[in-house]
């Protein structure tokens, strides 16, 4: 085969064609219209569809540029806003646990409780250390007073 007779857009055996990798210039320009795309107010699937249509790329491939962009479009996440949102996740989980067992669905009220027993171990694992604290003893080794 000639290097003149190549094309870079071959089909496969699926009749699909076989495409090069995207350019870090091109990843950027799609990451940026779908920021836009989100900034603008439009939902991720409909972002994801209309990259798909605009770069023709795949779907897949598409979610994933809305992906990152998500990422960028949120705002840093601070200490308060985490708490006030565990916070209200907690409550919610204790609503539907409550709205449950009032209802008599006791195995929906069993998994709400699981969920907020593990929603409270991770947040306490996230804040407290990994490693076990000491505690020392004050004995009479350690209080020359003490020794009678």
């Amino acid at each position: 085969m000639d290097f003149e007779d190549f094309e870079p857009f071959e089909p496969d055996a699926g009749g699909q064609q076989i495409r090069d990798r995207a350019t870090d210039a091109e990843v950027a320009e799609r990451e940026a219209a779908a920021l836009e795309l989100l900034q603008a107010g439009t939902g991720t699937a409909l972002s994801a569809q209309l990259i798909a249509e605009r770069f023709d790329v795949s779907l897949r491939q598409a979610r994933r540029y809305v992906r990152v962009a998500v990422f960028e479009a949120l705002e840093p996440l601070t200490a308060v806003t985490l708490d006030c949102e565990v916070a209200i996740d907690l409550q919610r989980l204790d609503m539907i646990t409550g709205r449950a067992l009032a209802a008599g669905d006791e195995a929906l009220a069993i998994k709400a409780m699981t969920a907020r027993a593990r929603a409270v171990a991770q947040f306490r694992r996230v804040l407290e250390p990994a490693t076990p604290r000491r505690v020392r003893l004050r004995t009479a080794r350690t209080r020359p007073e003490m020794i009678g």
